[in-house]
């Protein structure tokens, strides 16, 4: 536009120079006034475009700014769907794990009982006969029998009625299969001091050993046997009262659990 109105320019001013009509002069002068008009008109629609591209150029990258951003979000939700997804499928096969678990712990809890009830009926005559107790100590089963059945007061040696009642118990309990048993004996808390034995702790201990022998000498395999003393450390009725420290000189025979029913513990 600009190339257009400099000659339009220069024939005005060499027309007035050179006398040339005045219609003519005014003409030229029309002519650019007109293309100043159309050179402006363009101008702003130049500065008009430009603004409008400045506009679109910063509302795009305003959008590519929240595109990206977006983008980002939704990389960061992917990343989280993705872990919690993990997570869901630990969750289930810990779930699985753990009911597998609990019906292996039913199955050998419904053997267990099944198991006390055999034990019971086997030994119902001598529960009857009051020569033991069959019951369940801490989740296990234990068979319980008096001292006084067993030993003279404060010695170790089986009496004969003992050696009879523990016939009948270890040809019952060598028929269990998989089972360890531990003869603990039990006092109560009346100290003793013998040359034999210098306090409760010697005297349970020395009965267990006896019961143990004994029932090894009667058919029951000697690996499957062990024997401790409790003294009056575990005693199960009050030492404060004659009935309660007779309950507490005793033998208990307990059946051990097998080491796939005892809980899985990782060592790390």
């Amino acid at each position: 536009m600009m190339k257009r109105i400099l000659p339009v320019m220069v024939l005005a001013a060499f027309a007035a120079a050179c006398g040339v009509p005045k219609e003519k002069h005014n003409e030229a002068l029309q002519q650019i006034k007109k293309l100043k008009a159309e050179l402006a008109a363009e101008r702003k629609a130049w500065d008009e475009s430009k603004a409008e591209y400045e506009k679109k150029k910063k509302s795009l990258e305003g959008e590519n700014t929240v595109m990206k951003q977006k983008l980002s979000s939704l990389g960061q939700d992917l990343s989280q769907l993705k872990t919690e997804a993990g997570q869901m499928v630990k969750n289930l096969t810990l779930k699985d794990k753990q009911i597998a678990d609990l019906k292996k712990a039913q199955e050998q809890a419904r053997k267990r009982a099944a198991q006390y009830r055999k034990l019971v009926d086997s030994f119902r005559k001598m529960i009857d006969s009051g020569k033991l107790k069959v019951g369940v100590r801490n989740g296990r089963m234990v068979v319980q029998m008096s001292d006084k059945i067993l030993f003279a007061s404060g010695k170790a040696r089986l009496k004969n009625d003992g050696q009879e009642a523990l016939k009948e118990i270890a040809a019952i309990l060598k028929s269990i299969p998989n089972r360890n048993f531990q003869i603990a004996g039990h006092t109560d808390n009346i100290p003793i001091r013998t040359r034999r034995f210098k306090s409760n702790w010697e005297l349970s201990t020395a009965r267990a050993v006896s019961v143990v022998k004994f029932m090894a000498e009667n058919g029951m395999d000697p690996k499957r046997l062990s024997a401790a003393g409790y003294g009056a450390q575990d005693p199960v009725g009050d030492n404060n009262t004659k009935e309660g420290r007779q309950q507490n000189r005793r033998i208990e025979i307990t059946l051990m659990p097998n080491i796939d029913e005892l809980p899985k513990i990782d060592v790390k």
